[in-house]
């Protein structure tokens, strides 16, 4: 029997790679109405034995087991197990034994696309079966998005609240996205649900993880609440989130109605995608073939970069097959506009570049947004030559493959882990240049990182993880943060937050209820959090209406002005910085490269200081679009010229 040692060297010679690496994307089932084929990659398998089952879980059957048939399959060339199955098979719910070095081990189809509640048994599935009605007329609108914005959104937290006008049924569902014409009504009547994301202007709505993962039980109660980051069956929707999580055709159809609602919209839908670890080592790709799809450092212990017990080895050209796979199965089966790649500095540039590759092939291919963190929680250990998609090495990537800018984030509103420690916009001094590099996207040669273009960079002040925007600022800025509180100097200092974001270049992000002061009442890390805490509070909508409204107006700015459409690699010459004699205070014009259209140049002033400030205007007179109190200051045909003042901790935005 091999080590783990032994599989390591096994698995990254030469001659393995050359004997069994499979390129076809015809892994796990092809169902057709009079025959079924199923296939699994096991290379280092004596046996493999097809198990088919009545049920998806041992509990719903009459015995313990109810194995309906057992069927062996045949070993093909490179590594592949096949076996054919004569008749109609939709619904019918498998597993496979697979016997290595003596060793039989009982596995779900790791390239399952269906499986039963809790992901233990797969499932065969007739997926036109599952398309809900108008599905062959879905249309994605992502080729109609001149300027992106996206919106990052947890399943259960958008309709948890009773608040939300969803009914009881569907929220914390996939179908609570459904639901046209939801309100909460306080002294006025305001729109929840997907209504008020088409108000606010989202384009792309980015959900966290959906895939089947592993840390709720999909038959327990309602109050169970994770992220998600916890991946078990990478091609199979979450069933927690349908309305019946036993029938595994439910979660499919219930997803694809929620695509379909966003679509109806004009938002596009982004997929959160973990592939760089599994819920845990025992995994369904450990199983089928031990060892081959983590990383071992020499030793044949399993590396930990992820921080979550295993790092899968996307150098390894299986699992990279398996990623291009997965990703091409959910744009072609449910109309998918983007994916957000979890720990992608696990990842190597190639896997990365060569995804964006696949896609691009795809009819509007090139309109499918690709991005993720380019980091890793700690070390790891990739196969000699694979370069790491870290922030270092951007400029190995694709133009159209985009980080998170971290740098942004952090010179914006302070260090991301030491939660008192400021940023520029709440109390630290000297990082005017910071801010100026952030405007451009970072563009302008000034670090030792390159992006290409603006393209490659996700600008944002929250997200997920970390304490929201209100609470970090709360903590920097209050001696006795008081959270659920509105704190006038708060919102005045969350406004400019978002005022440098949606006048920097690149791509606009930001985590739902950014724009209304959501707050997790300090909870830095709210990932298995009760629901109460992770939910979108939606009265706050109505608390914070202010503060909506301004994100509104700023994002009404950003896409009427060609230079902020424009992610091109020279994108960053049509802005020049002003000198200002005041610390604490970047000014610039931007050009617009649409001539055509109505603003000539966009004037921006941030001012980090708690006074006001006074700056010289270039020549010409100019329109005031966006002030401490309001970004939609258009319609007020306020003009200004010579001077204008800047109230503290604000933004002025002028156009010519």
């Amino acid at each position: 029997m091999k080590t783990p040692k032994e599989w390591k060297q096994y698995f990254e010679s030469e001659q393995f790679e050359q004997q069994y690496t499979y390129r076809p994307y015809d892994l796990g089932v092809t169902y057709k109405e009079e025959r079924t084929t199923l296939k699994v990659w096991a290379p280092t398998a004596s046996e493999v034995k097809l198990n088919l089952y009545a049920h998806g879980t041992e509990e719903e059957g009459q015995s313990s087991k109810q194995l309906e048939q057992e069927i062996s399959l045949r070993q093909e060339a490179q590594g592949v197990w096949t076996v054919t199955l004569e008749g109609d098979y939709h619904g019918v719910y498998y597993d496979y034994d697979i016997t290595v070095d003596g060793v039989t081990k009982r596995t779900a189809d790791p390239y399952a696309t269906a499986c039963g509640a809790n992901g233990r048994r797969s499932m065969i599935v007739d997926f036109s079966r599952t398309n809900p009605k108008g599905w062959e007329e879905d249309e994605s609108p992502r080729a109609k998005v001149e300027c992106p914005f996206l919106y990052e959104l947890h399943v259960k937290d958008f309709s948890y609240d009773t608040n939300s006008g969803i009914k009881e049924a569907y929220r914390g569902k996939y179908l609570a996205f459904t639901e046209e014409g939801t309100t909460y009504q306080g002294d006025q009547i305001h729109a929840t649900g997907i209504a008020y994301l088409k108000q606010l202007g989202v384009t792309h709505v980015h959900l966290l993880p959906v895939y089947d993962f592993g840390s709720v039980d999909e038959l327990g109660d309602n109050d169970q609440f994770n992220w998600g980051y916890d991946p078990v069956n990478y091609n199979v929707p979450e069933g927690s989130y349908a309305t019946d999580p036993k029938d595994g055709t439910v979660r499919i159809k219930e997803f694809k109605q929620m695509v379909m609602a966003f679509h109806k919209a004009g938002i596009c839908v982004i997929l959160d995608t973990v592939f760089n670890h599994t819920y845990q080592v025992d995994s369904w790709l450990q199983r089928t073939v031990p060892y081959y799809y983590y990383r071992q450092w020499e030793d044949g212990s399993f590396c930990d970069g992820s921080a979550c017990g295993n790092d899968t080895a996307s150098d390894r050209s299986m699992f990279g097959q398996y990623m291009k796979q997965s990703i091409l199965h959910w744009v072609k089966e449910y109309h998918i506009d983007g994916f957000r790649f979890d720990l992608m500095g696990l990842h190597h540039t190639e896997v990365m570049n060569e995804i964006r590759e696949e896609l691009d092939k795809l009819p509007d291919g090139k309109e499918i947004l690709i991005y993720g963190e380019p980091w890793a929680a700690a070390k790891t250990c990739m196969k000699k030559g694979a370069i790491p998609a870290i922030k270092d090495n951007v400029e190995k990537l694709n133009e159209r493959v985009a980080i998170f800018c971290d740098s942004t984030r952090d010179a914006i509103k302070g260090h991301v882990f030491y939660g008192k420690v400021p940023g520029f916009i709440n109390g630290k001094k000297g990082l005017e240049e910071e801010i100026a590099h952030a405007v451009v996207a970072w563009c302008d040669g000034s670090q030792k990182w390159k992006p290409k273009a603006p393209s490659q960079i996700i600008s944002y002040v929250s997200a997920h993880d970390n304490f929201t925007l209100w609470d970090k600022l709360m903590l920097t800025m209050k001696k006795t943060p008081q959270y659920e509180k509105r704190d006038e100097e708060i919102v005045r200092v969350n406004k400019l937050a978002a005022a440098i974001v949606f006048t920097c270049q690149g791509i606009v992000f930001m985590q739902a209820g950014e724009e209304f002061a959501r707050t997790k009442l300090g909870d830095e890390n709210s990932y298995a959090s009760s629901p109460k805490v992770n939910q979108l509070d939606w009265e706050r909508t109505i608390l914070y209406n202010d503060l909506v409204e301004y994100y509104k107006g700023l994002y009404k700015i950003r896409k009427q002005f060609g230079t902020y459409r424009y992610l091109g690699e020279d994108a960053h010459q049509y802005c020049q910085f002003i000198q200002c004699k005041d610390k604490n205070v970047v000014a610039f014009t931007i050009d617009n490269r649409e001539k055509e259209e109505r603003y000539q140049q966009l004037f921006v002033v941030y001012n980090a200081n708690k006074k006001e400030v006074t700056i010289k205007l270039p020549k010409g007179t100019y329109k005031l679009l966006a002030d401490e109190s309001s970004s939609m200051r258009e319609k007020d045909e306020i003009q200004v010229k010579d001077y204008i003042v800047v109230k503290p901790q604000s933004a002025v935005i002028c156009a010519k």
